[in-house]
């Protein structure tokens, strides 16, 4: 059985100072006053500890959790069904919340502000609206893409914390958590390295950790820049599909929009604006403005160096 990684407390959870003393205070306060605590939504980049956290609230609540993908949601039905489940106090995760079909929003609006379904019963102008009242109940959304989420959808979230990408720091003391946890023993120099090549998001640490583990058990003897070469992480955590887009911009010469480099470099816009975009915006490597995106010198240095790496 595979030894799980993700935090199950917010003792365990590491780094973010500040926001877990923030939710540390939401939790005490629902727990004294003995109601359901505010709805909250979780953004930011894919792996920061979103679902984490999700779980974390509901263990230190004491709460059952439901989880359910906002994907999922495409109907009223499936709304009134995931709301007639749910017990007092409940709490319920939708994930990727900004997946859900607009059309359900307005009756999601109701079973968050009031607790109550509004139901129409019959036909034409014999239909009447039953109420129905659902217990209250605390919604976690988490989405990666804050800008869809509407202001009406967002304003109904007593509390919205934005999880950004890790300190180098924070990002140490996890793989020494996850290290610890799978019995890795690692020197400090090899704990920087990991750090450094994990784009400061805990998701990509522990997968580093994990593989390293992997390799070490076949050979002891492997370096750490040996095993990040066979994972084909080539420097600060940049993969190939960091290349490939580093280079359809060099190769244009010329801001791109977000549809051209993804036609060039086979990968939707999805993958390009949540995974690979928010790193190399963080590093300098490239800028993105109202003409498009664009190269900056240190992004030209640095797919000089490692151009020659591509694979076709």
């Amino acid at each position: 059985m595979q030894v799980s990684l993700r935090p199950t407390s917010l003792s365990e959870f590491k780094g973010k100072t500040e926001l877990k003393e923030n939710l540390k205070i939401y939790l005490q306060s629902s727990l004294i006053q003995n109601k359901a605590m505010d709805h909250c939504l979780l953004y930011g980049l894919p792996g920061t500890g979103k679902t984490s956290l999700a779980h974390i609230i509901a263990n230190e609540l004491h709460r059952r959790i439901r989880v359910v993908q906002g994907g999922n949601i495409q109907k009223n039905i499936d709304i009134i069904n995931l709301a007639m489940t749910l017990n007092e106090y409940d709490i319920l995760f939708i994930d990727e919340i900004h997946a859900i079909n607009p059309q359900c929003i307005e009756l999601l609006y109701c079973v968050m502000e009031d607790f109550v379904i509004d139901i129409a019963l019959g036909k034409d102008f014999n239909s009447r609206i039953t109420r129905i009242k659902i217990p209250q109940f605390t919604l976690i959304g988490a989405t990666t893409l804050f800008g869809k989420i509407s202001q009406p959808l967002e304003e109904r979230f007593g509390i919205v914390l934005n999880i950004k990408s890790y300190s180098l720091d924070d990002i140490i003391e996890i793989i020494k958590s996850s290290i610890k946890k799978i019995e890795l023993d690692l020197k400090d120099e090899e704990i920087i390295l990991l750090a450094k090549n994990s784009k400061g998001i805990p998701r990509n640490a522990n997968r580093l950790v994990r593989r390293i583990k992997d390799f070490r058990i076949s050979n002891k003897s492997l370096s750490i820049n040996a095993i990040l070469k066979k994972l084909s992480i080539i420097d600060g955590g940049l993969d190939q599909d960091d290349l490939h887009y580093l280079k359809a911009l060099k190769n244009a010469n010329r801001p791109l929009g977000l549809n051209t480099i993804s036609q060039i470099i086979n990968i939707d816009r999805v993958t390009i604006e949540t995974k690979i975009e928010p790193f190399l915006i963080q590093s300098q490597y490239v800028n993105r403005n109202l003409n498009g995106r664009e190269l900056t010198n240190s992004g030209n240095k640095f797919i000089e160096k490692y151009s020659v790496l591509l694979k076709h």
